[in-house]
């Protein structure tokens, strides 16, 4: 699954500590496939199949808390975007885009990609991300 993301990875990746002390700051859990991911790659920027795909670094994931899209918990929290409108993120166990700038109740904007970090690729390498 990695192997689709390594023309974009940041490395080095995130050391154990950086990720605990990024889910400390945000007083969050992250799924044990996306601390996979940051343990390879500490963010990704690039092109993903027919979409493009943003996976901010454990340092970016603390600041995004500042987006207003919708108030962060531990079981809902941004991760990255598409590099436009839509914002990626993981809400109540699933992997979850949603637009920046809503129209109305944010949930009624949200579109699940995926229930695992692999599901999530997928959907936006199939350019489902948008």
């Amino acid at each position: 699954m990695l192997e689709k993301l390594r023309h974009g990875y940041q490395l080095p990746g995130a050391s154990e500590a950086e990720i605990r002390s990024c889910e400390a700051r945000l007083k969050i859990v992250l799924p044990e496939d996306y601390k996979a991911f940051l343990s390879a790659s500490n963010g990704f920027n690039d092109d993903m199949g027919q979409g493009y795909l943003v996976l901010w670094s454990t340092g970016e994931l603390a600041d995004a808390d500042g987006y207003e899209i919708f108030e962060f918990h531990s079981d809902r929290f941004l991760i990255g975007s598409n590099g436009g409108p839509t914002a990626y993120g993981i809400m109540g166990g699933n992997y979850i885009a949603v637009p920046f700038v809503v129209a109305g109740p944010w949930k009624d904007e949200v579109r699940i990609l995926g229930s695992n970090f692999a599901e999530f690729i997928a959907a936006i390498e199939s350019g489902e991300g948008w």
